[in-house]
């Protein structure tokens, strides 16, 4: 093989090698200066909520920029050990924001609906030209109000009533999640099979979210009130039934026949009058 074509393939292969070098130190520098970590903040409508960085002291910070679906502020340490400098950069959050002396923390105030999404906080400090980054998931919840349980379908065969109960919240939230008790059962729709046997039992849903949870119940004696009865109430009303309707078969006929008799009475009075 020939001289030059030999330093041609050793200087290709050398730089090669440095490329490899460069792009294995910068996926380095990235990985050292992110944190792949996204940390799950649930907050309440109205309320306030945390993003914790937890920084110490002796980490001496430059700077924090915080940014979202916009800028929302820039944070630097305050003036001989003084609150650190907030500067909103947002309208949105005008008023809204306060930060821990001690450890950084932000605090959003004022909760709404639409401040949900993903929050980065940029971290620059003394001893290090790497930025660290910290991500957060912020989800703002409402406070859930009662559920109600209805009664979707309801059949009776043999003294036992089959109904369907279904729970729900009036508004629609997101993340909602139910259970029954006393049965253990997940999910907002409950069958139950009544029975005379267990009219004393009480059922109740849970609603759940992140933030908060409400209750709801509904005794086993509201269930089928109108269409479940015991053998013996049922036997009662049968032979109520049958008593009326034999007294009608009696009362009935004569009532008919008194009245014809007088309407017969009335006409053979008037062709007795003269004329």
């Amino acid at each position: 093989m020939p001289c030059c074509v030999q330093k041609f393939i050793v200087k290709t292969m050398a730089h090669h090698h440095l490329w490899i070098l460069l792009f294995c130190l910068q996926t380095c520098l990235e990985a050292a200066g992110s944190d792949t970590d996204i940390f799950i903040v649930n907050g309440i409508l109205g309320e306030s909520a945390t993003f914790p960085l937890n920084i110490q002291p002796s980490q001496k910070v430059t700077i924090i920029s915080w940014h979202s679906k916009t800028s929302v502020a820039f944070v630097k340490p305050g003036n001989f050990g003084e609150e650190p400098i907030v500067t909103i950069t947002h309208q949105n959050y005008h008023e809204r924001i306060s930060v821990s002396g001690q450890n950084y923390n932000l605090e959003l105030r004022n909760l709404r609906i639409e401040d949900s999404g993903i929050y980065k906080a940029d971290i620059n400090v003394e001893t290090s030209k790497v930025t660290t980054t910290r991500s957060y998931n912020l989800q703002v919840y409402r406070r859930l109000e009662k559920p109600k349980i209805t009664q979707s379908f309801v059949t009776s065969v043999n003294s036992t009533c089959n109904v369907t109960l279904m729970c729900s919240v009036d508004k629609e939230e997101k993340n909602v999640t139910y259970s029954w008790s006393p049965r253990g059962e997940e999910g907002n729709v409950l069958q139950i099979f009544q029975t005379p046997d267990n009219q004393e039992e009480t059922y109740t849903c849970t609603a759940w979210n992140p933030v908060s949870n409400n209750s709801d119940s509904i005794s086993a004696q509201q269930l089928c009130a109108d269409i479940t009865m015991t053998p013996h109430t049922r036997h009662t009303g049968l032979m109520s039934g049958l008593a009326v309707l034999s007294v009608l078969i009696v009362i009935l006929p004569s009532v008919v026949l008194f009245l014809l008799c007088k309407k017969g009475e009335g006409r053979r009075f008037s062709h007795k009058v003269p004329s």
